[in-house]
């Protein structure tokens, strides 16, 4: 995520923008985790995880595990850690101030990652993606639901950021690889899956 990128999340207009996220996003926030359909006892990571709308689903689905999120900007942070501060407190969620290229988790950690209307913003995508690949264990899932505008606005046309997303995917030892039109937002998002080898 570019600085430029950040900024817009944060001061008065990263905050009239959390609400509407909030709001906005939460149907795409459902999906992710039911796609994912984590274990009870599962550590799951939240990518760009704006006003915490999906840390709070998850945080709810696992009964003995817990939540790892990383985002960017100082007004998601705050926002997030209001929504969940129970679980915070109970230290089933733990939040940073962090983008997607430096996790501030061990190797190996995570057994998931969802990403709703973020995987766009990794900036370079590569960089996010063997990031992503560093805190997952063997086998585990990414799952992304992302805004057909925002894949255009980075890739101009939705067919070329898949192909280019599934050929860094690969790279970066990721198999079973699949995407399909969402079910929320209109239709007009994508979510596309990736497991980690187990090898």
């Amino acid at each position: 995520m570019t600085s430029k990128t950040i900024r817009s999340f944060d001061g008065p207009a990263g905050t009239v923008a959390a609400r509407v996220m909030a709001r906005m996003n939460h149907g795409a926030e459902v999906a992710a985790v039911e796609i994912l359909a984590p274990g009870p006892d599962d550590t799951v990571l939240a990518i760009g995880f704006g006003p915490g709308v999906g840390v709070e689903l998850l945080a709810a689905r696992l009964v003995g595990g817990r939540v790892v999120g990383v985002d960017p900007s100082g007004v998601m942070m705050r926002e997030a850690t209001r929504r969940n501060a129970r679980f915070i407190d109970h230290g089933k969620v733990q939040l940073h101030r962090a983008g997607v290229q430096a996790i501030p988790v061990s190797d190996a950690s995570c057994d998931g990652a969802i990403a709703v209307n973020s995987a766009q913003l990794w900036q370079p995508f590569a960089d996010g993606v063997a990031e992503v690949a560093r805190v997952l264990r063997p086998g585990a899932r990414l799952v992304t639901l992302t805004h057909d505008w925002a894949l255009e606005k980075q890739a101009g046309r939705v067919d070329a950021w898949l192909e280019s997303a599934r050929e860094t995917l690969e790279r970066h030892g990721f198999t079973e690889i699949e995407h399909w039109r969402a079910h929320v937002e209109r239709g007009r998002s994508i979510t596309l899956c990736a497991r980690l080898s187990r090898r």
